[in-house]
């Protein structure tokens, strides 16, 4: 829209400045502030987008004071969405087409010459209305700044003219894509290493480490799933059919067992299922660990979120037993439901009461917002309302932090829930999912944050060397790329 107000005052003979102008190295403040000063018309394109814009406003504000402003209408605005003191500006209204543009095309360009001459009119012509100032010498010097091309980037002011485009181009999802070649090699290769360990010595601890790097590079380790299986068998628990981590039958761990079967399109487990199911608080939250006490003050919400995602691709991926469906699927509404219980509880997004460290919050709030789209469905959520408010509200996370928390067991013993959560794979993950949600400077906020992820460096050897922050990584990357139109075909075929 802009391109087209510039190229009709361009044609009409005059000289037409936007930021795409400044020179390579140029101090950009202080060339637009020059710019601006030496204009001698000021148009503004009013969008939805352009009057939330702090700078729009304002270059708008000093092209009023100065009496340079011709303001153009793009959207149907009502006069409580335009800053104070500018709805008072008569604007001409173009439309979002080219066609309605044409028809206000030859009105707009009479508006132009009335204030400020016509095109490439020499110094001294008389001038029509007592307004007018004294015309800038020689041709060329009448500058005119389109206010939306103003103080952006091409990549912003693109941004501004299609806001509902997808954050992220298809080349740039094929270099993401492509990237990933050298960490999904070492995870698989790390897997296949932990499945050639001796069993004994094993114990049933790879049932999670091993599941977690075969969800992340499903395609590169499938020739491990037979292996993968047949470990399962041998280390199963006999009394939940489920497997035990740091001594106890860890939810997180029995999650990625899940999300391995889904990937690979194997069966898992058929007792596994029943225990998650069985251990899901009627509230729809679960623990830290299958045995613990049932209080409400145990309720996590990364365990949650990650076997509301286990339950949802093993739905997706058509293994649950048809025994099964309906209580998954009433599981899955549960759990969508607690993450997303509402403004008062959903504000801080803790996982433990004790758990006060602000920095944390984002991250729940980002493991809430995959888990609803992922088994939810929807497009909305108030997860993601809190996701987004707090990519702009509270200070970055650390790299990785851990619970911290003790969780009474229904044995009468005690389990310390010092989980390392990894950060950026879920913030990353959850702004792809809250993107359509966001608005106007929220919804940069999340374009820029997906983009700086996508374009991580995975064959950096400190993340190659931590095998499960990889896998994380790798999984919840699966499942933006999914969102974004990408859905590499990363599984087996079910087995014959």
């Amino acid at each position: 829209m802009a391109e087209r107000v510039r190229d009709a005052l361009v044609e009409a003979g005059y000289g037409v400045f936007w930021d795409q102008a400044t020179p390579a190295g140029q101090d950009w403040d202080s060339w637009i502030r020059e710019q601006l000063t030496g204009a001698r018309l000021v148009v503004a394109l009013w969008t939805k987008a352009s009057v939330a814009s702090p700078n729009v406003r304002h270059e708008a504000i000093i092209g009023r004071d100065t009496e340079k402003l011709l303001p153009l209408m793009v959207d149907e605005l009502a006069p409580t969405d335009f800053p104070m003191g500018l709805f008072m500006v008569q604007a001409l209204k173009i439309g979002r087409t080219q066609r309605e543009f044409n028809v206000v095309k030859a009105k707009f360009l009479d508006e132009v010459r009335a204030r400020i001459g016509a095109g490439g009119e020499a110094p001294g012509t008389p001038r029509k209305r007592k307004s007018r100032r004294k015309l800038a010498v020689g041709l060329g010097l009448a500058v005119l700044l389109v206010a939306v091309a103003l103080f952006f980037t091409g990549e912003r002011l693109m941004f501004m003219l299609d806001p509902d485009a997808p954050p992220v181009a298809q080349e740039q999802l094929r270099r993401s894509i492509e990237s990933e070649a050298l960490a999904r090699e070492r995870v698989a290769r790390s897997a296949e290493n932990s499945l050639s360990g001796d069993r004994e010595l094993l114990g049933s601890s790879w049932a999670w480490g091993a599941g977690q790097l075969l969800a992340a590079a499903p395609a590169e380790s499938r020739d491990l799933a037979g292996r993968y299986f047949d470990y399962l068998r041998r280390v199963e628990n006999a009394e939940c059919g489920c497997y035990y981590s740091d001594n106890i039958p860890h939810a997180v761990g029995n999650a990625w067992v899940i999300l391995a079967a889904a990937r690979l399109r194997h069966a898992a487990p058929p007792r596994l299922y029943e225990t998650i199911l069985n251990a899901q608080h009627p509230e729809g939250w679960w623990t830290i660990s299958f045995n613990a006490v049932r209080e409400n003050e145990n309720a996590a919400v990364h365990p949650t979120a990650l076997l509301a995602i286990a339950l949802a691709e093993a739905r997706r991926a058509g293994i649950v037993p048809p025994a099964l469906r309906g209580r998954v699927d009433a599981a899955l509404r549960r759990s969508v439901a607690w993450l997303n219980r509402g403004p008062a509880d959903g504000a801080a997004w803790s996982d433990y009461p004790n758990n006060d460290r602000r920095t944390e919050n984002i991250v729940f709030a980002a493991m809430a917002t995959v888990a609803t789209r992922l088994a939810g469905g929807s497009q909305t959520s108030n997860a993601a309302a809190a996701f987004i408010r707090s990519v702009g509200e509270l200070p970055p996370p650390p790299e990785q932090f851990a619970s911290g928390a003790y969780i009474p067991l229904t044995n009468g013993g005690r389990f310390f829930d010092d989980y390392r959560h990894p950060t950026s794979p879920w913030t990353g993950a959850a702004a792809v999912m809250a993107y359509r949600q966001a608005q106007g400077g929220r919804r940069w906020a999340l374009r820029r944050l997906i983009r700086q992820w996508l374009d991580a460096d995975l064959s950096d050897e400190k993340l190659l060397r931590q095998d499960w922050t990889t896998g994380e990584t790798l999984f919840l990357r699966s499942l933006a790329f999914r969102e974004l139109g990408t859905d590499q075909d990363l599984g087996l075929r079910p087995p014959a």
